[in-house]
């Protein structure tokens, strides 16, 4: 048998988010691998350990087991693409890119980690009626681990803005667990939580502090205040002891700027005049799809900006959120170093390549503040059930411990169909051999 290890790899690293999250746990990570060089860069520059430039559809997962060293890793965490999932844009069962998911499952299989967390966008959960992720699952117990899926809002973590992920997180030692235990309320008034515990920073909260942008990406500029101003303004500071800050810059045109100046917070482009609307908005809110019916009388029509609520939660920040969410209180989109904040990277953070590549980093990045909650659980749980007494373990078929699809009191049509694959295997002894 081989030789366990205390290693952490990162696959689909991006950015280096997720493995920031684990590096301020105590658990950086041995390697990254990533396919994007602009986001290599930033992984190497900020999480400090080598990111290898590979495309994983292409790799063999004896890469890893060789630089390993035939050691079995303590876990292996990453976010394979997910834009053919994505509520964001059109889901696409047969999208090249949802088979990097199951590239994924393959270097889990030959690496073989005591471990693993597999994150990705709501939209996997109905993706093909539910068979991506019931086969993916399926997949998981076949080749021995005992795995538990949940949908979470990051939020509940700390994190000052409603994203709501699917976590699938599985271990082959034939231990039961639970994700770990929320820890803030929530609302960004189209996502909310209120259980009793303390908000989430608010928007306003989590930029707090950064000062005026300056005019131009090229030049940095400086914190508005020589002392935080709130207990995340002080955190995002850490490390950042020169006080300059980068990306944080508006180029906003004087048009766009009376433009926005006519938004209220929770404002979108369908609530200008039809004059002021952007070209781009105006052809996709009266496209129309095969049975006629106009976009926006489906409930898809595009919000192209909206001015953001600065008291509550942000909303999810994507690829597009410096073009698209406006400043709650300044008539402006948020800046990338806002976007970043909100991401919870911190402001020494460096990101590499032009703007439109670090604000598609940023966006598909795991918020490092919610990546460090799951690495310290993962340290507990490997506490509870460790390494050195899991030979001592009974054996257990691997199973699926559970599943949470929804906080909803109902379930949509496409999501029942998923709870129902993924109920039989509970309900059911399956073969995964």
């Amino acid at each position: 048998m081989n030789s366990q290890s205390d290693d952490v790899l990162t696959f689909f690293s991006g950015a280096g988010g997720f493995s920031s999250g684990f590096s301020a746990a105590g658990l950086k990570p041995l390697c990254g691998a990533e396919i994007n060089v602009d986001a290599c860069q930033s992984y190497e520059a900020n999480v400090g350990s080598k990111c290898y430039n590979l495309d994983l559809s292409q790799t063999s997962p004896s890469f890893f087991k060789e630089l390993l060293g035939g050691k079995e890793p303590f876990a292996i965490i990453g976010g394979p693409p997910c834009q053919g999932f994505s509520t964001a844009g059109a889901r696409n069962v047969a999208d090249p890119r949802n088979r990097l998911i199951f590239n994924y499952l393959h270097i889990v299989s030959e690496v073989k980690p005591r471990w693993f967390i597999f994150e990705n966008v709501e939209g996997l959960l109905t993706s093909g009626h539910g068979e991506a992720v019931s086969s993916l699952v399926r997949e998981f117990l076949r080749i021995g681990y005992s795995v538990r899926v949940e949908k979470v809002n990051l939020a509940a973590y700390g994190v000052p803005q409603t994203r709501k992920r699917v976590l699938i997180i599985g271990n082959r030692l034939g231990v039961d667990f639970n994700f770990p235990e929320e820890q803030f309320s929530y609302d960004s008034g189209k996502a909310k939580k209120r259980s009793g515990k303390p908000f989430a920073p608010t928007l306003l909260q989590a930029i707090a502090g950064l000062g005026k942008p300056s005019p131009k990406r090229s030049e940095t500029s400086q914190y508005g205040t020589t002392t935080p101003l709130n207990e995340y303004d002080s955190a995002m500071r850490l490390g950042n002891d020169s006080g300059v800050i980068t990306e944080h810059f508006d180029n906003t045109d004087s048009e766009d700027r009376s433009r926005f100046s006519l938004l209220k917070c929770g404002h979108t482009m369908k609530d200008l005049p039809e004059e002021l609307w952007h070209d781009s908005f105006r052809k996709r809110a009266f496209r129309r799809v095969a049975d006629g019916t106009p976009t926006e009388k489906r409930g898809g029509a595009p919000s192209g900006i909206k001015r953001l609520h600065g008291d509550l939660q942000s909303l999810t920040i994507t690829g597009a959120a410096s073009r698209e969410f406006i400043h709650p209180e300044q008539n402006r989109p948020l800046t990338i170093r806002e976007c970043a904040r909100i991401q919870s990277f911190p402001d020494k953070y460096r990101f590499f390549g032009n703007a439109a590549s670090v604000i598609q980093q940023i966006g598909n990045a795991v918020p490092p503040i919610a990546a460090a909650v799951f690495a310290n659980h993962l340290k507990t749980l490997e506490g509870t059930f460790g390494s050195g007494i899991s030979i001592e373990i009974e054996k257990r078929q691997p199973r699926l411990l559970g599943y949470r699809l929804t906080e909803a009191s109902g379930m949509s049509e496409s999501l029942k169909k998923t709870d129902s694959l993924l109920s039989s295997f509970i309900q059911h002894k399956l073969e995964y051999e």
